[in-house]
């Protein structure tokens, strides 16, 4: 793993280290939402500031993660391991100069997608690790938010493009996706367009690292009628897995292992209603 890579899996670490020494600290109270409002106080931040910083969602700032090290009452020495991980942990990643075009959300799956060992994604559009700088572009077009940004559809694609080289770029990773056939029917960006996006499809499902699958429209009913989701697992059992859903207004992470249960649950179901893209003919 890369020093660029390992500072996702570094937030992470001091997150859970932070959260673990927390409860610890607050272990007498029956209310589980009063330590996080109580730390926060104590360290003068929001306690959204600790959810995040103990979810590995934002980069840890040094200052404040010293302070809790101190109110929680961690040994020094388990302190200062804890520091050297956050200066790992403050490497600049690569989507840095694309801040204003990224929601805050989706940083931590960009980090952790370039160095999961399996992923496992659910969607009923091409998904964004998938997409050609065309396709790409013609969705970004589609947003309300940058019609008066001509540069903004160029970002985009730059920005998955980047995407795409961190996920199948790789041979040691595996990714298995399933998408719902109105992703390869929707003409996003016209014909030629798509031509081009399932011709590309095809040639990331020949990687013998990938398999791409097709939900019919025959199949009826499935187990995605309440949207799209991706899975992220890791081999080293200090990282947990990841469950990630998204919303027009957020991303949503889950480490638990219901939710992950849930939708892996969900995930068995699509892949025994849906065929390879290899067979797939429309």
């Amino acid at each position: 793993m890369t020093q660029r890579a390992s500072a996702a899996t570094q937030r992470r670490s001091v997150g859970r280290q932070l959260k673990a020494a927390r409860e610890l600290h607050y272990a007498d109270r029956r209310n589980k939402e009063m330590p996080v409002a109580d730390a926060a106080a104590a360290l003068r931040v929001n306690p959204r500031t600790i959810r995040r910083l103990e979810n590995g969602e934002v980069k840890p700032n040094y200052t404040l993660v010293e302070s809790a090290c101190r109110l929680y009452g961690i040994p020094p020495e388990s302190a200062a391991r804890i520091l050297e991980m956050v200066d790992q942990a403050d490497e600049d990643e690569w989507h840095e100069k694309y801040r204003q075009d990224i929601a805050p959300w989706l940083v931590q799956l960009l980090d952790l997608e370039a160095v999961a060992d399996r992923i496992h994604i659910v969607e009923s559009l091409v998904p964004g690790v998938c997409q050609t700088p065309a396709y790409a572009a013609a969705l970004a077009s589609k947003n309300p938010k940058h019609v008066d940004d001509p540069d903004y559809a160029r970002r985009v694609a730059e920005i998955r493009g980047r995407r795409a080289q961190n996920v199948f770029g790789r041979r040691t990773n595996e990714v298995f996706i399933i998408l719902d056939e109105a992703a390869l029917l929707r003409q996003i960006g016209g014909a030629k367009t798509m031509a081009e996006q399932v011709a590309h499809l095809r040639a990331i499902d020949s990687h013998p690292n990938v398999r791409i699958r097709v939900l019919p429209f025959d199949e009826g009913a499935t187990a995605a009628h309440k949207g799209s989701f991706t899975i992220l697992e890791f081999d080293n059992v200090k990282e947990p897995d990841l469950a990630y859903v998204e919303t027009y207004l957020a991303g949503q992470y889950s480490v638990k292992p219901t939710v992950l249960d849930e939708l892996r649950g969900r995930y068995a179901s699509l892949m025994a209603q849906a065929i390879d893209l290899k067979e797939y003919e429309r």
